[in-house]
């Protein structure tokens, strides 16, 4: 290993260790050799998890992800921070919010057939974003709640590229784990996967979940799906949602 190798080691390392420390909560360092080997231990913490009362989180580590975490490593900032996110999640009327996002997506391009023919796709089993972070280390989180809503406050990206705000995504992530059992599972700066336990059955539920993960992420119809539908044929019965800002 040379000496610039050695660096990038250590320079990984200290992303990671600064992580966990702004997290304050149980925190792992796992490195798998296959994708199946991360889902494994996933499912594991997931199942643990709902006995101890937490929210198993895969983080990816970078230098953005320890601003993400956290700019300031005060944890009483910190904590007050969440709680902040937390309240003002709370005045959020998240159907109206989806439909104001919803408005303003459809409006980057008005003349574009958006919406699209529904074809059901062969559904994916795994988080994709784990895919290139094989035989890498990565951090797997146990936030302490039972309400997975809230790791968007414990790890509050969003309010850049049209993504969505912190408490814009507690209010969304609530609704949609009541609704389907969406817990949010792994995040980047720019990515969120969700662990969807009840995910939509029938061709139109899986229509009108597309219309709202379409105003809440653009991008992934924009520059993934291609059309509004081909995303809903993505999402019936599938366990795993994928959200990307670019």
């Amino acid at each position: 290993m040379g000496i610039f190798d050695k660096f990038k080691k250590k320079e990984s390392k200290d992303y990671i260790n600064e992580i966990m420390a702004r997290l304050d909560c149980d925190s792992s360092i796992i490195e798998e050799k296959t994708v199946k080997g991360v889902m494994a231990r996933y499912h594991q913490a997931f199942i643990e998890g709902k006995n101890e009362g937490y929210t198993p989180l895969v983080i990816i580590p970078s230098e953005m992800m320890v601003e993400v975490v956290g700019t300031k490593s005060n944890k009483e900032y910190l904590n007050d921070n969440r709680e902040s996110i937390k309240a003002k999640a709370k005045d959020i009327d998240v159907k109206e919010l989806l439909k104001n996002l919803l408005n303003e997506v459809v409006e980057e391009d008005e003349h574009y057939d958006i919406t699209g023919e529904f074809v059901v796709e062969e559904q994916i089993n795994h988080f994709l974003s784990i895919e290139e972070a094989v035989n890498k280390k990565v951090i797997l989180a146990k936030i302490p709640t039972d309400k997975p809503w809230e790791v968007a406050a414990w790890v509050p990206m969003g309010g850049f590229n049209e993504c969505p705000m912190p408490e814009e995504q507690v209010a969304v992530f609530k609704y949609w784990y009541e609704k389907y059992g969406a817990a949010p599972a792994l995040v980047t700066p720019d990515v969120w996967e969700f662990y969807v336990s009840n995910p939509p059955k029938t061709q139109e539920e899986s229509e009108l979940l597309a219309w709202e993960q379409f105003g809440f992420c653009g991008d992934i119809v924009w520059q993934g799906a291609g059309t509004v539908n081909a995303l809903a044929g993505t999402l019936m019965n599938s366990s795993f949602w994928y959200f990307w800002w670019d």
